[in-house]
């Protein structure tokens, strides 16, 4: 029943609106532009309703979040349209990525913490630590724009931007805390303090939260069998402070600092003959952002950000193998790396006239990373990017908004580039917009792309053996988007938003490992599909939220086209390309409060035909259904609420990598604010 019914239901609907346009447009009035409807700040940089921004957004709020019953963001993001996700500590950290995933690291989505990225030039452009920057208890919503989005934020948003916004510092006084243990040996504590005054407000949190990790396809009771890949405990601890200071005249200040440590079991556990020992890895980040926002007069304001971000990894363990002769057997593994990422922007938005708003701006970073495992040499890589933007928003009539801006950006290891960006959102009838576009974008290699130098050496720093060394000749990779919407919001709650999309891609970034491997432009494909999301909200205490996804993926030629010469459809690279998305995906979440203080939720996520991990295989699914049940009481002047939640009702599905199952668990969680 998933599949059909109601794609064809809203396909024609856009039919018949379409029809009946020049009836519907004279009827618009001022009253329907004024009705109330979310407002979102990650599209164009201009705040902006979601019925006119230059593309299909998805948006989480606090009360979502919570009532899922997830004890991790991304966990969160697998509801959304088209997204893959992976709750899986053993490779680098739980990752979430748009129409398709092509390695363990997702680079080609732009994921910002209140405005700042948290790209990881280490991590090959991942945001793996960067998801992990704030606990779930201080995120207010998430943004979630469904397409390529450089024309605002640069080339790592190729395939789309999340904007993770967290609360307001001067809506959270008092103390907060959460407990959360379970199966697994979920293990989860959590508080938060605010105070101040009206001038000047101040929080402080803190969070750990761990568990078991993932089971291994091989159990320790498969007597004979060693697991390939390790699975085991894993805890994130985090620190964050927020400032928020208003100076009258002189405007507002915003600071924000925190801390994250990660520490996740990986390897394997073998016989003392393994290449890969099971260990305990570390990373992190550490970070310091200010805000600065000044309204000029009543129809200008000026904004300048600065943030300095600081990420480390460290991982290492002896080679205990004869994989390579008895020359390296025995030599340190080690992956330890630091990146250094400084940014400063500025940026002014204009109202020019009641149709006409305008944003501009410029934005200053550099990278700095430092990996002896990656590039063989003992100094940083450095990376320089300039970058200036342009938005404009025009109201061509009562019912027609323009959208139209670009970026250009120059880097030292990109090249110089300008992503451009022209939708139309056309109100055909009130709660009806037709939305139609197309955009281009690049995205310059990371530093480990562009400069990556893998060797080992024997015990004694000698005889070399290469994995890779990248030519150095690897340039930007190029999309073009062009993109049909229809966004719909009628009365009795019911709200929704339907994406056509042909994602071109060219020059696209390959890679090959071996003694001659190399990292190079050639990969071509083409992403095409529909998604949409339907929201129902028949009162302001029951939530239904549901959507689908078609895609498909065409390979036209690869980088490295000889692996496999005589069977394309054989090799590994056109595999994991082709099959990088699943063919069909859906979720249903429904939610609902009961007078009583209970709350009842329901989940279920289906993914159907998709490839998992880096070799060529079968083709996978999956399907997963979480329940939760919650009470909130008050104790005096506590609010609090105790629930309980089961995590996979279904039978145990592979997370992200043949190697690891995502099994049953239950969790109980209490939360109060005072």
């Amino acid at each position: 029943m998933f599949k059909k019914p109601l794609t064809i239901y809203l396909l024609m609907q856009l039919t018949q609106v379409g029809a009946q346009t020049g009836a519907a447009a004279s009827a618009l009035s001022e009253r329907d532009f004024l009705a109330e409807m979310p407002i979102v700040l990650s599209v164009s940089r201009l705040a902006q309703r979601l019925d006119e921004t230059p593309g299909a957004m998805t948006i989480f709020d606090r009360n979502f979040i919570r009532m899922t019953g997830a004890r991790d963001l991304v966990d969160v993001l697998r509801l959304v349209p088209g997204f893959q996700t992976t709750t899986s500590f053993e490779t680098d950290a739980p990752m979430a990525t748009y129409h398709g995933r092509t390695d363990d690291f997702a680079n080609r989505i732009q994921v910002l913490v209140d405005g700042r990225s948290v790209y990881s030039g280490y991590l090959q452009g991942s945001a793996g630590v960067g998801w992990q920057t704030l606990a779930l208890d201080d995120i207010e919503r998430i943004e979630v724009l469904r397409g390529s989005n450089s024309a605002a934020y640069g080339a790592r948003a190729f395939l789309g931007v999340v904007n993770i916004i967290s609360r307001d510092v001067r809506e959270t006084g008092g103390v907060g805390a959460s407990l959360t243990a379970g199966e697994n040996g979920v293990a989860d504590v959590g508080t938060r303090v605010g105070w101040g005054t009206e001038a000047a407000m101040y929080r402080i949190s803190a969070d750990t939260r761990g568990d078991n990790g993932l089971r291994k396809v091989f159990s320790p009771v498969d007597a004979g069998k060693i697991p390939n890949s390790a699975s085991g405990t894993n805890r994130v601890s985090r620190v964050n402070f927020s400032t928020h200071q208003s100076s009258g005249g002189l405007g507002e200040i915003d600071v924000r600092a925190g801390v994250v440590e990660i520490a996740a079991l990986r390897g394997t556990k073998g016989d003392g003959s393994e290449g890969n020992l099971e260990r305990l890895r570390y990373m992190g980040s550490q970070f310091l952002q200010m805000d600065w926002k000044m309204a000029l007069s009543d129809d200008q304001d000026i904004a300048v950000t600065a943030s300095h971000t600081h990420g480390f990894n460290n991982d290492g363990f002896p080679y205990l193998s004869n994989n390579y002769g008895a020359t390296y057997y025995g030599v340190p593994i080690d992956f330890k790396a630091e990146e250094f990422n400084d940014a400063v922007s500025f940026q002014h938005t204009v109202r020019h006239t009641q149709a006409l708003r305008t944003v501009w701006g410029a934005e200053a970073r550099q990278e700095q990373v430092k990996s002896r495992s990656s590039f063989d040499t003992k100094e940083q890589v450095s990376m320089q990017f300039l970058r200036l933007f342009g938005n404009a928003e025009w109201r061509v009539w009562d019912a027609v908004v323009l959208n139209a801006g670009g970026l250009f950006e120059s880097s030292d290891i990109g090249g110089d580039t300008f992503s451009p960006r022209v939708m139309v959102n056309w109100h055909v009838a009130s709660g009806h917009t037709l939305r139609a576009g197309t955009s281009t974008a690049y995205r310059p290699p990371s530093a480990f792309e562009k400069y990556a130098n893998v060797k080992y050496y024997d015990i004694n720093g000698a005889n070399p053996l290469t994995f890779l060394k990248t030519s150095g000749r690897v340039v930007s990779e190029k999309i073009e988007t062009q993109e049909l919407g229809y966004s719909l919001n009628l009365a009795g709650g019911v709200s929704g938003d339907l994406r056509l999309f042909n994602e071109q891609i060219t020059n696209g970034i390959g890679s090959t490992f071996n003694p001659t491997g190399d990292i190079r432009n050639g990969d071509n494909y083409t992403i095409t599909g529909t998604e949409y999301q339907l929201t129902w909200k028949p009162a302001n205490r029951t939530l239904i939220f549901f959507n689908q996804t078609w895609t498909h993926i065409r390979v036209d030629s690869l980088a490295f086209p000889n692996d496999i010469p005589q069977n394309r459809s054989a090799s590994d690279m056109w595999f994991k390309i082709a099959h990088g998305a699943p063919e069909y995906a859906a979720s249903l979440t429904a939610m609902h409060t009961l007078p009583s203080g209970v709350n009842l939720t329901f989940m279920h996520q289906l993914a159907e035909a998709f490839g998992m991990g880096l070799n060529k295989g079968p083709l996978y699914s999956m399907g997963r259904t979480d329940v939760r049940v919650g009470k909130e009481f008050r104790v005096g002047a506590t609010k609090a609420e105790l629930a309980l939640t089961l995590q996979n009702l279904e039978k145990p599905y592979q997370d992200g990598d043949k190697k690891f199952y995502f099994d049953r668990r239950a969790l109980v969680s209490l939360q109060f604010e005072y």
